[in-house]
């Protein structure tokens, strides 16, 4: 057995999730499991019965720890230092893999590139989100559930404590200034969009840093794209539900 990566999966009171979560694991991996594959998941010290389950698992690819962190960020920083594995990859125990993770691991050949793809998003089935570039970047990030990291990078550039929701985003913001990412054009993983930080909450410090790390990173173009992409969102979204609005009035009107 020499597995190549670890899937990591930081939890915290997600009991309820987590075995369907490692059943799509075993389902999409099957005899992978344990050969190039193994797991580990970095609990928060949850009250909901989390570790002894895991106790009880007692699979051989499987491996947890549970103490307290400073968040999910923390956790995941924790998880990378005590991989053995070439690669990593992070995915939340609500998440589910898809097929194309497997095709996906046939191109992990180079360990000084972040391999990223797609995931499908749970809400709406549709898929997210293709290429990316440092303009597409100021806009919307890469997710999570779609990369595959060398665990060595991370170990040197772990991800920062300051921003508690969004701290991802600012790493891909220098990753991708470094060209050291390369997109696959795989469906991941099912990525549950409704229930996680990122999708419920804001990162006011990254918000604010945001334009300044593009400034860093990408020069005065892009951080004045960033400075007005809160605006330009806005009017996007608006624009889409006046359409949606319209449509369902036409509809509605040749139904009557």
């Amino acid at each position: 057995m020499n597995p190549q990566l670890t899937i990591i999966i930081p939890t915290y009171n997600s009991l309820k999730d987590l075995p369907y979560c490692l059943e799509s694991i075993e389902n999409t991996l099957n005899a992978q499991l344990g050969d190039s594959v193994v797991i580990h998941v970095q609990d928060g010290k949850s009250s909901d019965g989390t570790e002894k389950y895991l106790s009880a698992l007692n699979l051989p690819y499987l491996t947890y720890h549970s103490a307290e962190d400073l968040g999910v960020y923390d956790a995941m920083n924790k998880a990378v230092n005590v991989s053995r594995t070439k690669w990593v990859y992070f995915m939340g125990a609500d998440d589910r893999l898809l097929p194309g993770f497997t095709e996906a691991l046939e191109h992990l050949k180079e360990n000084d590139r972040i391999y990223y793809g797609n995931v499908v998003i749970a809400s709406t089935g549709k898929r997210y989100d293709g290429r990316f570039t440092p303009l597409k970047l100021v806009y919307r990030n890469i997710c999570h559930q779609s990369m595959f990291f060398p665990s060595h990078l991370l170990k040197a550039t772990p991800y920062s404590l300051r921003y508690r929701i969004k701290s991802d985003w600012a790493s891909n913001i220098e990753f991708i200034r470094r060209e050291i990412l390369e997109y696959l054009e795989y469906d991941i993983a099912v990525f549950q969009d409704q229930n996680g930080l990122s999708s419920t909450q804001d990162d006011i410090v990254f918000e604010q840093d945001k334009a300044r790390l593009f400034q860093v990173n990408h020069g005065v173009a892009l951080q004045l794209q960033a400075m007005l992409a809160p605006f330009v969102t806005r009017l996007y979204k608006r624009a889409n539900r006046l359409m949606r609005n319209g449509t369902q009035s036409k509809l509605k009107a040749g139904i009557e």
